[in-house]
Order: C-alpha cells, then structure tokens, then sequence
C-alpha cells in the first residue's frame, strides 16, 4: 500500500513577484520537521528553445513539468505531511496534476504585484532584465484575472510588506495544516 501523499500548497506567480522570498524567509524560520520546501526552478530553467523542443509550445511545457514536480513530491516526499511548492504554473495545471498523482489536500495562493515593482525588482534587484517584459507582463495579467475568477487567495507584494506577505502565506499553509 503507497503512503499518502503530503498536503501541498502551491505558491505561484509571475517572475519577480516575491514568491522565492516568502518561501525561503518561511523556511529559514521553520522549525516543524514534516514541512518540506520545493523550489521549481532548482532543478534548472531550459532555454526557451530547449523547451519548444521539448513540449512543442512553452505552454505543454509548463503541464508537463508541473505534472512532473507533483509526481516528484507525490513520490519523493511521503515522509513530510506538508510541502510548500515554490514556481510558476497555471492552476488549472495544478489541478489536473493533483488529480492525477491523487493529491487530495491541497491550496494555491497567487503571488503578484504591480508591474512597476515586478520591472524594478527584475532589472535592479536580480538582474534579469531579459525577464522584464510584455510577455511576463501579460503571464501576471492573466494568473491574476484566473485567481479572480477561481476565487484563488492572491498576495500582493506591491502592498504588503515582506512579514506582512509571509504572515498572509503562512495563515493559508496553517489552515491547509489544520485540514489534513
């Protein structure tokens, strides 16, 4: 008999929202040993010619890789009752993964913020120029109008500050906890 699979929370959003922030602020404070932590981008970021090789769009990409990390933790990480998932993913995507490798608790939060913040913190902060675009601008557009439409939780990082945004994430982790 497999062991269940951990609960999940999806943190995901757009480049230079702040989701890797919020989630390594949160682990360097952890001290509960049955949360793990996955960073999607840990693993590397193909180029985007490498991608359409891969999939043939960037979008059947992204499915398959995000149905490829709930695979991992569904497999890999039985031995934590919770990970908090760190990358970007439609949720629509999430969703079907989660369905498929039978994830049956789980959460996804948006993390966004204004494109003036996201450009800034993108060309000043990591400087990742290349990123700050109209087509980052446009994936931001379309995960916030998809949250709104879902009724997914959304933290904005252009209005909150750092603790501010990591007390909101870890009240949605702390009622995913209290749900398993």
């Amino acid at each position: 008999m497999s062991q269940p699979s951990p609960a999940i929370l999806f943190l995901t959003g757009a480049s230079g929202v702040g989701k890797t922030t919020i989630v390594k602020t949160i682990q360097a404070n952890n001290t509960n040993q049955q949360l793990a932590f996955f960073y999607s981008d840990a693993q590397g970021v193909p180029s985007i010619d490498e991608m359409l090789e891969q999939a043939g769009s960037l979008e059947r990409y992204q499915e398959l890789l995000i149905h490829r990390h709930v695979k991992n933790i569904t497999d890999n990480y039985s031995e934590f009752s919770t990970v908090i998932f760190e990358g970007q993913a439609r949720f629509n995507f999430i969703e079907d993964a989660c369905n498929i490798y039978s994830v049956k608790q789980y959460s996804i939060v948006l993390v966004d913020c204004a494109w003036k913040d996201m450009r800034l913190r993108l060309c000043n902060e990591r400087k990742q120029r290349e990123l700050a675009n109209f087509g980052m601008r446009n994936w931001a557009r379309f995960l916030r109008k998809q949250a709104r439409q879902r009724n997914i939780p959304i933290v904005d990082t252009s209005k909150a500050t750092e603790f501010e945004a990591v007390e909101i994430v870890q009240s949605h982790l702390f009622r995913l906890i209290g749900a398993i």
